[in-house]
């Protein structure tokens, strides 16, 4: 029996110790377990990170008898519904869930009730906390929601009013936490609250840090909880109030659950589990009772422990100090200009130095490219396996004559490659950019989730690299080449990512000296966002930049990686797009003007994101491949889009005004 663990990334804690869970059932059931790192649905918050969903398309009955999905992760995002409806799309497979209730399908679920009561019980009553912060999450997470509602109506029992309570919304993660804090503390100009209460345990250890930023004492001026008893919380200063949830048997359960399911057995449907308030020192202004009532269901986990074992200890940090070292030393060894050839023969020694005791690696024939966010990446026929071992049964790629061909459709992997077992093994998608390669599993060692998910990281930028070097046309291939030996910083522009005006002309001339060598046709693009100035006036510059920032999001969602796509202005952008046709502008322009309007309709300050085009093709009969006259042409066809979308604009305001005078 083989059940797969779908996951958002595997560096949080969270993410660890259900896996732990999982691994103890099927340890006890004699199962397999395959960890699928997918990333986040439907998340913008990183330019590319949707390309690691790819390897959910493995979770089918071709390679698992039931899957288990972490929904509370890697669809927060997404509206109950929307959960469920993903879930589902992957049935008649044997499905389980933790996080959230699915109608249907054996679910996991935390019951917060009780702890939040006894906690804020204790806040209102015995700490004399008033007034209240919630750094909520942004998204459309059910979980999240049901949370607060249920905090602001126990904090009505107690006579605390809205008025009193103050949210904001965040990410789950300790650095936009503190960065958001800090926002808001600038707008509002003071932080006078006796109590915040956070939806995690990493947003609590921002709000701890961001007090002592502003000079405020915890517990003393403002008293701090958390949520998921995160190992960090007893060795924070100082230790952290929050709510233990138990994320092993949740893990366990859920895994259990699952493989009563696959083997017909009853089972329900929905699995409560109750989370305990743990109490200590962050909303200790005063010692707690104990012998209260509302304290029957704490725990007072180390309440008077020794401070002087908070810390982690020398010989712990060395080590991770030492795998950070080794992971910054493979990155600099891999910088070198490699071959194919070259790439594989290496590839499994150096996997096997982060003490990984088992890996495959399969890449796809052709790379596919996926500019877009995506539910279902449809896998290719034909792949095969770049380089792979197994220490415990013997194989290894580089003994192989012949190079081994599989179908992804048809299997993960062939029959003989890597052996399953139930400690797990983890699968990532190999992706550059736009572009999707393949895949790796491996069976991981002794070293900091961090460490592999970087290591992961940094091998498919490897392989990407000299795969596409392998595969892609001379002329491409000599531009990475001369991008490579350049100092990318001087032709980088430093806001958005993209080239600057430095490196559009580098480059640009280059592509157009090779697209004359060879009679190649394209076109160069100039583009305006409209109104940016408007935007700065009404919303500060920052929100001009997260503009500008969102304009180069969608312009790279929406161009190929061999495209050069600069910021040489402000607001402006200019696009050198070889082979590119009028038709197929026209769809890309289309797909622009509709990533505009969805961003739009998720910003939280209110304007609109637009841009104006012009574009010109090359060879020009008057400016040949010149790259100067070219984009001066472009930069001219823009402006009378401008000028046109004005006067349409002034045109509707008129006759919106005429239309309400005859009314």
């Amino acid at each position: 029996m083989r059940i797969g663990l779908l996951i958002d990334y595997v560096i949080s804690e969270y993410a660890e110790r259900i896996i732990r869970g999982v691994a103890l059932a099927c340890q006890e059931k004699s199962a397999e377990l395959v960890i699928f790192s997918i990333g986040r649905l439907q998340d913008l918050t990183g330019a590319f990170d949707y390309q690691n969903l790819a390897v959910s398309s493995f979770v089918s009955s071709n390679n698992l008898d039931g899957a288990i999905f972490i929904s509370g992760t890697i669809m927060h995002s997404l509206t109950k519904s929307e959960v469920a409806s993903y879930i589902k799309s992957f049935k008649p497979l044997p499905l389980a869930n933790i996080s959230m209730e699915i109608p249907g399908i054996p679910s996991i679920v935390v019951d917060n009730q009780e702890a939040y009561e006894s906690i804020l019980e204790e806040l209102v009553t015995r700490q004399r906390c008033r007034k209240f912060g919630i750094l909520g999450v942004r998204g459309n997470s059910s979980e999240v929601k049901n949370r607060i509602k249920n905090i602001k109506e126990i904090l009505a029992q107690h006579k605390i009013t809205d008025e009193s309570v103050t949210i904001w919304k965040s990410v789950l993660s300790y650095g936009p936490a503190l960065e958001d804090l800090r926002a808001a503390y600038k707008e509002m100009g003071t932080f006078d609250y006796d109590a915040v209460i956070c939806m995690n345990d990493e947003m609590a250890f921002a709000t701890l840090d961001f007090c002592a930023e502003i000079g405020l004492k915890v517990p003393d001026d403002v008293a701090v909880v958390g949520f998921d008893n995160l190992y960090y919380a007893d060795n924070s200063i100082p230790t952290l109030t929050t709510i233990k949830q138990n994320f092993e048997g949740q893990g366990y359960l859920a895994g259990m659950n699952l493989i009563k399911e696959i083997n017909g057995k009853p089972v329900d449907k929905l699995s409560v589990m109750q989370a305990i308030p743990v109490m200590r020192e962050s909303t200790r202004r005063v010692p707690y009772d104990k012998t209260a009532p509302h304290a029957r269901n704490f725990d007072f986990e180390s309440e008077d422990r020794d401070p002087s074992l908070r810390v982690s200890t020398g010989t712990e940090w060395y080590r991770k100090k030492g795998e950070f070292y080794q992971t910054t030393t493979f990155y600099t060894e891999m910088q070198s200009d490699m071959t194919y050839e070259q790439l594989r023969k290496r590839i499994n020694d150096d996997v096997r130095s982060f003490g990984i005791s088992a890996c495959a690696i399969v890449l796809y024939e052709k790379p596919i490219e996926m500019t877009t966010p995506f539910d279902y990446f449809h896998l290719p026929k034909s792949a095969h396996l770049f380089a792979g071992f197994d220490d415990k049964t013997g194989f290894d790629s580089t003994m192989e004559k012949h190079q081994i061909k599989c179908n992804p459709k048809e299997k993960m992997l062939p029959d003989g490659i890597i052996k399953f077992d139930s400690d797990g093994v983890l699968v990532f998608s190999i992706y550059h950019s736009t572009l999707q390669y393949g895949y790796i599993i491996i069976r991981p060692g002794d070293y900091e989730s961090l460490i592999y998910d970087l290591f992961v990281r940094l091998l498919a930028s490897t392989i990407a690299s000299v795969y596409s070097f392998s595969l892609a046309h001379s002329e491409t291939t000599r531009v990475r080449k001369k991008i490579d030996e350049l100092d990318l910083i001087a032709s980088t522009d430093e806001l958005t990512g993209v080239y600057n005006r430095r490196g559009f002309y580098s480059f640009g001339e280059t592509t157009l000296k090779f697209a004359k060598a060879m009679s190649q046709t394209g076109m160069i693009i100039y583009c305006d966002m409209d109104g940016l100035k408007k935007i700065n006036d009404d919303y500060g510059h920052e929100a001009g930049d997260k503009a500008i920032i969102a304009e180069s999001i969608i312009l790279k969602s929406n161009f190929r990686s061999n495209d050069i796509i600069a910021r040489i202005g402000g607001d402006e952008f200019a696009i050198i797009s070889p082979g590119l046709t009028k038709d197929a502008l026209r769809h890309i322009r289309n797909q622009i003007d509709e990533d505009c309007r969805i961003w739009s309709g998720g910003n939280e300050l209110g304007f609109t994101l637009s841009m104006s085009m012009g574009a010109v093709p090359y060879p020009s009969q008057k400016m040949d491949y010149k790259i100067t006259p070219l984009l001066s042409e472009a930069d001219s066809l823009m402006y009378i889009e401008k000028r046109s979308k004005k006067a349409k604009k002034k045109e509707m305001a008129e006759a919106n005004s005429s239309h309400a005078e005859c009314k």
